[in-house]
Order: structure tokens, then sequence, then C-alpha cells
């Protein structure tokens, strides 16, 4: 295996955080981990410091610096430890054994798998996500099976599992900190593509995702939502598409707050 590290940001998820760990160092007991605490107050860092791993490492932030921030830190510090890829993994994942050779084996800069996950019940297979250009919003290929007969091609793949391998860092960057939640993973994979990297979804490859579908989002969640979409419109909508998509997302936002009430 090549020198890969995988790179978790935590804010307040013990539940999620220590079975995934768990999982991952069950699986791979021999990869490397950094996880970046954004100022948790709960009690998950110490729950982390607590198990006996000695490939993980933790960044510790003074405070919230968001998604896109808290995964650059991270790779920052692989890449000065000799890292050639980096594995993006939220910590509400489910890692599984063999979910991660089908991923360095594809030959994509960028890859991602079929990520799994419930919905009243029933299992739903997400094959990554496709970008409205006329909206600015994004949406998936979802099935209720994980082997569908055709080849998906995404425009991009989700950022709760992401390899990423280093040559795309150094030609584009890393994650746009402009988004402190939310999209920063569709820029991404939308940069890699227009510099002439492959954006795959490895279907060999297939990570729980513990979703939690149907609670309504927190405020601040809200918030960054449509501030990172507004942000993405800006930036890969061409100007005459802008006023759609913007009153679009107007009515959506006025949709999501009366479904609040």
């Amino acid at each position: 295996m090549t020198k890969l590290f995988v790179i978790i940001v935590n804010f307040n998820s013990q539940k999620d955080v220590i079975p995934c760990l768990k999982s991952l160092i069950k699986v791979y007991p021999k990869i490397n981990v950094i996880i970046v605490d954004n100022a948790s107050t709960d009690n998950s860092l110490q729950s982390i410091n607590s198990l006996e791993f000695k490939s993980l490492q933790v960044i510790k932030n003074k405070k919230n610096l968001g998604f896109a921030e808290g995964v650059n830190k991270g790779i920052r510090f692989a890449l000065k430890q000799g890292a050639e890829e980096v594995l993006l993994l939220n910590p509400d994942t489910l890692p599984e054994r063999g979910f991660l050779e089908p991923l360095l084996a594809n030959p994509a800069e960028v890859a991602g798998p079929i990520l799994k996950f419930q919905r009243s019940n029933d299992w739903v297979y997400d094959f990554g996500g496709k970008v409205n250009f006329w909206t600015g919003r994004t949406s998936h290929h979802e099935y209720q099976i994980s082997n569908i007969k055709y080849q998906i091609s995404p425009d991009y793949v989700s950022g709760a599992c992401i390899l990423i391998r280093k040559k795309v860092l150094e030609k584009i960057g890393f994650l746009d900190e402009r988004y402190f939640l939310f999209f920063e993973d569709v820029d991404f994979c939308l940069r890699a593509k227009k510099a002439g990297f492959k954006v795959a979804l490895e279907s060999k490859s297939i990570m729980i995702h513990n979703l939690s579908e149907g609670k309504a989002k927190l405020l601040y969640q809200f918030y960054h939502l449509i501030r990172s979409n507004l942000i993405f419109i800006n930036t890969w909508l061409p100007f005459y598409r802008r006023p759609i998509a913007y009153f679009y997302l107007l009515a959506l936002s006025f949709k999501m707050l009366l479904n609040r009430l």
C-alpha cells in the first residue's frame, strides 16, 4: 500500500467518530490516521485520545474552522510526512474490509466509493453527484441496488469518502476555504476536472454512510448551506444564468424555513 493518510474532521461527533475509527483500525490496523478536531465541546476528543492506536495523530484547533479549512490543515500535515494520497473520511461513515483497495487501484486521480445509507428502513446506494448548471444546485445518482448495469460518470464524488492523489493537490491546491460547510467537495472535483484530472466513482468500493435524513438542519447548518450555495453559484455559473439560480435559491430558502416551522 502506498503512503496513504486518512483525514477525519471531528466536531462534536463522539457517537459517530469512535465507531468509525474502531472499524477503520480493525480492518486496516497499520493505516495512518489524522484527526483534525475543530474545538469540540463534547467528550469526543477524550474518547479519541483513549484509543490505543499508534498511527493516529490529532490536530487540535482552538476554534471551529469549518470542514474545508480543517481538512486542509490535515492535508498539509500529511504531505509533510510524505503522503502520496489522502483519503478524506467523514466521522459518520463506517469503513468495512475491502473498501480501500479498489479506490487505490482506480486510475483516476480523484475517486470515491458508492455510499450506502438507509432511507425509511431501505438501503439506498449513492453513485456520486451531478450539478445543475442553470440553478447551481446539486443532486445525487441514487438507486436501490448496488450493481446497476451502466457506468455512472458523476460530476463529483462525495467528500464523505474521497481519495485524492498528491499530484492533484500540487496542481490545483486544496479545498476552497470560502466554503465553511457544504459544496467544498463539489467545487474541488470540478476544479480537478477543469485541470485535466479524472474524477471517478469506484463501483467495487462500498462505504456505509450514517446519514441523518429527515432531520431539520440546525440553524448554523442552514445558514452555511445557503451561503455556500451562493458562493458556488458565483464561482461556477456564467453571469447570465445567475439570476435564475438566485431566484431558485431564494425560493428554496423560504421553503426550507417554512418546513422548520
